[in-house]
C-alpha cells in the first residue's frame, strides 16, 4: 500500500473523529431520549454518502491511470 501524504492522513483522521463524535452524540441522545434527532441522522447519511462517493472516485481514478 502506498504511504499517504500528510494531507490525506489528516483528512482520514478528521473523518474518523467526525464519526466518533456522531456515535457519541447519537448514543447519548438515544440513551437519554430514546430517539436520535434529525440533524444527527442527516449528518450520518452525508458521512456515509461521502465515504462511498470518495471510495468510488478514487477506485475509478486508480483504474484509469
Amino acid at each position: 500500500m502506498v504511504e499517504a501524504d500528510p494531507v490525506m492522513r489528516g483528512a482520514r483522521n478528521g473523518f474518523l473523529v467526525t464519526l466518533l463524535v456522531l456515535v457519541a452524540v447519537g448514543g447519548y441522545q438515544f440513551a437519554t431520549g430514546g430517539t436520535v434527532t434529525t440533524p444527527v441522522v442527516a449528518t450520518w447519511v452525508v458521512a456515509v454518502l461521502t465515504f462511498y462517493a470518495s471510495k468510488y472516485y478514487y477506485r475509478r481514478r486508480d483504474d484509469g491511470s
